[in-house]
């Protein structure tokens, strides 16, 4: 998609650098521009890119890039750039942070191609840099906006699920009290207590979900499943639709177990109300690996029996505020889901049928073992 922009932009460089320097070219442009070695050694650089990063025309041209890069960064960065002095990409576009100077954070797209001085017969890096950070808080404040309804479908699965023991824990201790001896009421007593521990353990598995670590933790994947499917048991019963958990070992992943149950939660939430007539859900957990990078991991099938979706909503389906639900939906669901597993590292993929005699959907989720890194890492970057 960038190789043609890439290859411009070297031609240019050659150009440029047989004038005049950079920064006579771009020193009022919008975009920040830098030429770098590659080491992240700034060579040039424009005033744009000295005002995002908050340092004056001077400090930037004595900078390292990779310096000012976020340390939870670099490693994306210099796996992407290592990518791109081997030759197997002509280029790469990489959404980052940089530190300013008082160490707060600023979002940038960084646009990087490799190219030859004819002058000095040595690499140079291409950087041009977008300053982002308004599109990041507009998409935090979705993500929080989307965080916020899911807690709140939870919140009405978790009422149903907890309504269920305590009608019958109060049948059972009006059926002990009417008993005609200890004897006789016994029996009721210990269903009661089992279905108060019942109660009890759907407590516990809602309150898993409004705890979120500020870093990466072990976590395993088919516990945070059973805890989801903990709470969803009154749904499936109401929505007559049947459930089979298919686990093998059960791999630990590094990753935000809170954002973990939320995609889910929405993916198995949208599979139950797909399936208006009733139906059948399958989960299966395996081991896997990730054809484009080889990473061992673990991998998540979520298929149901419902409608399936059209090859147009197969198209849109993860843009925010895209939905096929009207006014009962809020379009966030599949875009968040998708920014979590792209965190984390994941890949998702999804297979849909729609029509009279089959139909379904299945979602393929695959991790690796080394999830996510640092507290927001592993954003979407795209070699050219």
């Amino acid at each position: 998609m960038f190789g043609g922009a890439f290859k411009i932009w070297g031609h240019f460089f050659h150009s440029m650098t047989t004038h005049r320097k950079i920064g006579d070219w771009f020193a009022h442009a919008a975009t920040g521009f830098a030429v770098t070695d590659v080491h992240g050694n700034v060579i040039d650089a424009n005033e744009t890119l000295a005002r995002i990063v908050d340092r004056t025309p001077a400090e930037i041209g004595a900078s390292n890039l990779f310096e000012l890069t976020h340390p939870e960064d670099r490693s994306r960065h210099r796996g992407m750039l290592e990518k791109l002095l081997a030759s197997q990409i002509p280029g790469f576009v990489i959404e980052k942070r940089y530190l300013r100077r008082d160490g707060s954070p600023v979002w940038v797209r960084n646009s990087v191609t490799l190219v030859n001085d004819e002058q000095s017969d040595a690499y140079r890096l291409i950087s041009i840099c977008e300053d982002i950070s308004q599109r990041k808080r507009a998409e935090q404040a979705l993500e929080k906006q989307e965080q916020m309804a899911a807690i709140g479908r939870l919140t009405s699965s978790i009422v149903h699920e907890i309504n269920n023991p305590l009608e019958a824990v109060l049948n059972l201790i009006f059926l002990a009290r009417h008993a005609a001896d200890l004897e006789e009421a016994m029996p009721y007593l210990r269903d009661a207590e089992a279905e108060l521990g019942r109660a009890s353990e759907i407590t516990t598995q809602g309150l898993q979900f409004h705890r979120q670590s500020s870093s990466p933790t072990p976590a395993n994947v088919i516990h945070i499943l059973q805890s989801v499917l903990a709470l969803y048991k009154e749904k499936f019963r109401m929505a007559r639709v049947g459930v089979k958990l298919d686990t093998q070992d059960a791999p630990e992943l590094k990753c935000f177990a809170g954002e973990m149950r939320q995609v889910f939660v929405n993916l198995i939430g949208n599979a139950v109300e797909s399936m208006e007539n009733g139906g059948q859900l399958a989960i299966r957990v395996r081991p896997g690996t990730d054809w484009q990078t080889c990473d061992r991991g673990v991998r998540v099938t979520i298929a149901d029996t419902g409608s399936g979706m059209s090859p147009e909503t197969r198209k849109h389906m993860y843009e925010a505020f895209y939905t096929t639900k009207g006014s009962g939906g809020s379009g966030l669901g599949l875009w968040v889901t998708a920014r979590i597993v792209r965190k984390h590292r994941g890949q998702i993929h999804v297979r849909s049928r729609s029509g009279a005699q089959f139909s379904g959907t299945a979602f393929t989720l695959v991790f690796p073992y080394a999830g996510a890194e640092g507290k927001t890492a592993g954003l979407h970057e795209h070699a050219a």
